[in-house]
C-alpha cells in the first residue's frame, strides 16, 4: 500500500525591502495573543514598543552593523544589507507565535538641545535592541522569550533586566477578568527560555530573573546556519549523509529554563522581579557612551 503525502516545503522568502515604508497603523503584527497595553510596557529605565520596520529597522540595522559581535550566539545574522535584515524581520512577522519589540533606553541624557518632552515619539538614538517572544502556543497557554539582541553600548546596564521584567509581567500577570484593578497580563501558564549551553551570561540572566534551570544540556536542540560556529557533526555521520548535513549546518546544545504561573504568583517570582525594578537606574550621557552616536 502506498501512503499519500503531498507536503512541499515552503520556498524561502524573497529578499526585499519588506515593509520599509509601511505606516505603523497599517503594519499587521500577526500575533496569536492579544497585544499588550502600551502602559504595561514601560519602566523608569526602558520602553518596549512592538517592532515596526518603518519606525525601527533602519536604526537597528545600523546599530547591529556597528556591533556585529552581538550575533555570536544567535542562530542567524549578521546582515550585510538592509534588505536582508528587513527580510529576516518579515520572516519573524509571518510566524504567528512571534512578536518582536524595539527597546528604548529612557536613561540616556542628550545635551544637543533636541527635546522630547510633550511628545509620544522618542529619539531613535534611544533604540537599544530587540527583545521578543516566539513559539507561542495558545492551546497550551505558553510562550518562549527569545530574539534577545541588546548590542554592546547597552550591555551591562539596566536595559536587559528591565526589558525581560516587563515581558514576564505582561505574560504571567492575571488577565483583566482576574485583576481589573492592576495592570493586566495574558495569564499564561509557562514562559520558557532557551540559551546556547555555552552562553553562560544568558543563562545567568534568566536565573537572576527567576527562571529555573530545567536542563543544562538539551543535546542537538537546533541547527546553526552554515558559516556559524557550532557543535561539529559526530563521526557516526559519514559519506553522502555527512555531506548533506554539512550543507544544513552545525548544531547547538541548549540550556532550558522556565517559570510557571505558580512560580510567578505563589512562589515569589513576581516579587523578585519587582525588587529588581526598584534598583536605581543610572543615567548616562549619550555622548559618552562608546559607539552609540556613531552607529
Amino acid at each position: 500500500m502506498r501512503f499519500l503525502n503531498r507536503y512541499q516545503p515552503p520556498a524561502p522568502l524573497e529578499e526585499a525591502d519588506w515593509h520599509a515604508s509601511t505606516p505603523a497603523a497599517e503594519y499587521d503584527l500577526n500575533f496569536c495573543y492579544e497585544l499588550p497595553d502600551e502602559a504595561v510596557l514601560q519602566t523608569e529605565g526602558v520602553r518596549l514598543v512592538p517592532l515596526v520596520p518603518s519606525l525601527h529597522a533602519s536604526r537597528l540595522h545600523k546599530l547591529y552593523s556597528a556591533h556585529p559581535q552581538g550575533f555570536y550566539y544567535l542562530p542567524y545574522g549578521p546582515y550585510p544589507t538592509y534588505t536582508a535584515f528587513l527580510t529576516m524581520l518579515e520572516e519573524r512577522r509571518r510566524e504567528p507565535g512571534t512578536l518582536l519589540f524595539a527597546v528604548y533606553d529612557l536613561a540616556l541624557d542628550f545635551d544637543d538641545g533636541k527635546e522630547e518632552e510633550g511628545t509620544d515619539e522618542l529619539r531613535e538614538e534611544r533604540i537599544a535592541g530587540i527583545v521578543g517572544v516566539l513559539k507561542s502556543m495558545p492551546a497550551n497557554r505558553m510562550t518562549e522569550i527569545g530574539h534577545l539582541h541588546i548590542p554592546a553600548p547597552f550591555q551591562r546596564t539596566h536595559v536587559l533586566t528591565h526589558s525581560i521584567s516587563l515581558l514576564l509581567q505582561w505574560l504571567l500577570s492575571p488577565p483583566p477578568s482576574a485583576s481589573p484593578s492592576s495592570p493586566p497580563g495574558l495569564g499564561l501558564r509557562r514562559v520558557q527560555w532557551f540559551a546556547n549551553a555555552l552562553n553562560l551570561p544568558s543563562i545567568r540572566a534568566a536565573e537572576r530573573l527567576g527562571l529555573k534551570l530545567e536542563a543544562a544540556h538539551a543535546a542537538w536542540d537546533r541547527v546553526t546556519v552554515p558559516g556559524k560556529e557550532g557543535v561539529a557533526l559526530p563521526n557516526c555521520v559519514r559519506g553522502a549523509w555527512r555531506e548533506e548535513e554539512e550543507k544544513v549546518g552545525r548544531g547547538r546544545h541548549s540550556a532550558v529554563l522556565a517559570v510557571g504561573w505558580d512560580d510567578w504568583l505563589e512562589k515569589g517570582g513576581k516579587e523578585r522581579v519587582d525588587e529588581l525594578l526598584k534598583r536605581p537606574v543610572t543615567q548616562r550621557k549619550a555622548a559618552e557612551v562608546p559607539g552609540l552616536l556613531s552607529a
